[in-house]
């Protein structure tokens, strides 16, 4: 009930029905659990009610409208405190969470002194000779401490106006540890994504604009990005800041980068199964080591293998060299190749603390304290935090997985974990601390927590929606009229390549001011041409040629699109003019020629494939043309000849088995065609009556103009099913 109670009071809101938002907000009264915004909700409706008074007895009252807003925007400010109040009291997720967060003093002056004080502490440490366990106290205490602040900014209910200065000028501050400042803007920007707060959506803006950390900067970009409200209109100041933020050519350049890379992250499934089908098994195969109950061994070459199989190793060497380059180039793609390995070691209980997916990597985590005594000496987790080229959450994730297998490994690849090359080729030290893969493997950081965390349903997320619909940032309205507008056409060619068309219409949708637009207009037409809209598509290309007539691009996707519309004449023309434009693209040859199949004029379509095929022997698709020009121009036994060719290519397609039947079939040869059809139906993955039927009727023309009745249709029909 108290869910649908604050559904209701947002749609009432956004609705500008502030009365009834009220009446439905006073329904929270009878639980306590809402009691901490019973007196907020009262004076709201006592505001309200002295308005609507004052207004009954006719008195004028420019600020009416200006006052009316203002109590709305308050309403929307108590609506999401309710949110969360009600997510704390009911989501099996959030079990602890509200005592732990009462028991925590978050006063300004404590969480002040906490934040300087650890820097302090650990500042003393290199001065004094510290007892080990002395410094582990103190690096436990904090992170005791960052985790009771980490949860709660978490789940901080709306911020005041000095609770903003107070941690912006914090966050600025060079008093405090600064991987204790990008630790605290993930927890702000978690709680901002999920329930909006203009004091905290200002904060990451500022805090982005005015810091030198990249760490921290990047961090209060991605968290700035991802918050949205469709209550624009409450908050004027949105507008300012969204200004300041996209009329920064940089800050333009980073978000049109992030907004790339969200979708690299999101793609880290299938970057894991191509990895695993393609990859993998070659590493495996020539790796020098066995993995045993008793530990890990090392193989032991076979003295016969150099006398019988002379050539072994170097094939091996070569395959698993091309394997790494694979996995290197797909790296430097932008893929997440890390994520498939990494996502198997989440389970440990480090990560049972929330704050823990979002620390930044230390070496001194109490989490991996044991690791860190094991490895005493080692340069293994030094190489891993300075030249790592994972996130951090996957640093942690490797750090407790070597704790638990260090014993069992053998000596000579122990020795290993001292060499400076122990992780092969990294990334140098300009590249990792760049800011674009400072902000890539935060947002890994940010994908693995919302893939993997059991804690994420309490939170909005980001990469969700109708296909990951939600990691489009840039379809948020506020940017539509903004400097971020530069921005889209090269984000939407982008999505076009990959495959997103859904975010891609949402994309053009938002930007549609773009319509004059070349560039825009041709990416319209390919998404109509995705969606079968093809006489749409048509239009939007046609505007695009209107504007730059020679536009080869504009040209070639009009010629396409006229060819799946079915207007031949359309299409014949286009592909025409291409092929006075390139006369060595074999394509638009071979398409003309389909053009001209379809629009009757077959013998001026054989001559142009005639030739095709003498220059593209290999051609299937030319091959293919040719023989159906020739079956429709009644050509059948030079039909048969060109279809034999297809069927003796390995990997031929079913309709060249349909065809070659007819050929069969128009020739008298009733066995051979029903041979050639059911090979058809096994090859496309049927065999009913009715797909062959189906077969025969879209052919009719065809089977009528070679003297092939409906009654011969039906009877070849039943031959196939006995």
């Amino acid at each position: 009930m108290d869910a649908k109670v604050i559904y209701n009071t947002r749609r009432l809101i956004k609705a500008d029905q502030l009365g009834k938002a009220l009446d439905e907000m006073e329904k929270l009264k009878g639980d306590r659990t809402f009691a901490p915004l019973f007196e907020r909700i009262s004076k709201i409706q006592n505001d309200y009610r002295l308005m609507v008074d004052y207004w009954k007895q006719g008195y004028p009252d420019p600020q009416r409208n200006q006052l009316y807003s203002s109590l709305l925007r308050k309403l929307d400010r108590l609506s999401h405190d309710a949110a969360l109040l009600y997510r704390l009291a009911n989501d099996v997720s959030m079990s602890g969470v509200k005592a732990r967060v009462e028991a925590f003093d978050s006063s300004h002056a404590h969480v002040k002194a906490m934040l300087e004080g650890f820097v302090s502490d650990v500042a003393l440490l290199e001065f004094e000779n510290t007892p080990e366990q002395r410094k582990k106290a103190i690096y436990r205490k904090h992170l005791e401490d960052m985790s009771a602040l980490f949860e709660c900014l978490c789940f901080s209910m709306q911020w005041h106006a000095d609770d903003a200065q107070f941690y912006q000028q914090l966050l600025l501050s060079p008093t405090i540890d600064s991987g204790d400042a990008a630790h605290l803007v993930s927890a702000i920007s978690l709680a901002t994504m999920t329930h909006f707060d203009i004091h905290k959506y200002t904060l990451l803006g500022e805090v982005y604009r005015q810091t030198s950390d990249e760490r921290v900067k990047q961090r209060a970009l991605v968290g700035w990005a991802l918050t949205s409200t469709s209550q624009y209109r409450l908050y004027p100041e949105i507008n300012d800041v969204v200004t300041r933020m996209t009329d920064d050519e940089d800050a333009a350049r980073q978000l049109l980068e992030m907004q790339m890379q969200m979708y690299f992250c999101m793609n880290a499934e299938r970057d894991r199964e191509e990895i695993q089908r393609n990859i993998m098994p070659n590493l495996i195969k020539n790796q020098g080591f066995d993995v045993t109950r008793m530990g890990i061994v090392e193989k032991e070459d076979d003295p016969m293998d150099d006398i019988l199989h002379p050539e072994a190793a170097d094939k091996a060497m070569e395959e698993l060299e091309e394997s790494m380059q694979r996995m290197m180039k797909m790296q430097q793609s932008g893929a997440d190749i890390y994520f498939g390995g990494f996502s198997q070691m989440k389970r440990y209980p480090f990560f049972y603390n929330l704050s823990n997916w979002f620390a930044p990597f230390y070496v001194n985590h109490p989490g991996i304290e044991f690791t860190m005594d094991k490895l005493k000496g080692a340069k293994f987790l030094e190489n891993l935090l300075q030249n790592g080229p994972f996130c951090d959450s996957d640093k942690y994730s490797f750090a407790l997985a070597m704790a638990t297998v260090i014993d069992r490994l053998p000596e000579n690849m122990k020795s290993m974990l001292d060499s400076e090359v122990a992780f092969g080729p990294t990334a140098s030290e300009e590249e990792l601390h760049s800011p674009s893969n400072v902000r890539l493997t935060y947002l890994q950081d940010l994908y693995r927590f919302f893939r993997l965390c059991d804690r994420r349903s309490g939170f909005y997320n980001p990469f969700g929606g109708a296909e990951g619909i939600n990691a489009l940032f840039f379809a948020n309205p506020v940017f539509s009229a903004t400097q971020l507008s530069q921005q889209v056409l090269p984000l939407g060619i982008f999505l076009n390549k990959r495959k997103q068309y859904g975010a891609l219409g949402k994309l053009l949708d938002t930007y549609s001011v773009l319509h004059d637009n070349v560039r825009y207009l041709v990416l319209r037409g390919s998404l109509e041409v995705h969606e079968g809209e093809y006489a749409k598509a048509m239009r939007s290309f046609d505007k695009a040629l209107k504007m730059e007539p020679d536009n080869k691009k504009s040209l070639a996707a009009m010629a396409r699109a006229a060819l799946l519309a079915g207007d031949y004449q359309k299409a014949e023309e286009a592909y025409g003019k291409l092929m006075l434009m390139d006369e060595a693209n074999a394509s638009y040859s071979l398409n003309f020629a389909i053009a001209l199949i379809h629009g009757q004029k077959v013998d001026e379509a054989v001559k142009i494939l005639y030739r095709l095929n003498y220059d593209n022997p290999d051609d299937a698709n030319v091959l293919r043309a040719l023989a159906w020009a020739l079956l429709t121009n009644r050509k059948v036994e030079q039909a048969e000849k060109e279809y034999a060719k297809l069927l003796a290519l390995p990997h031929h397609v079913a309709e060249d088995d349909l065809n070659a039947g007819y050929c069969q079939w128009f020739l008298g040869r009733i066995e051979a065609a029903a041979n050639l059809f059911r090979k058809f139906l096994q090859q496309a993955g049927t065999d009913s009556k009715a797909d062959i039927s189906q077969e025969f009727e879209n052919d009719r023309h065809i089977l009528l103009a070679n003297g092939i009745s409906s009654y011969e249709a039906h009877m070849m029909e039943e031959m196939l099913l006995n």
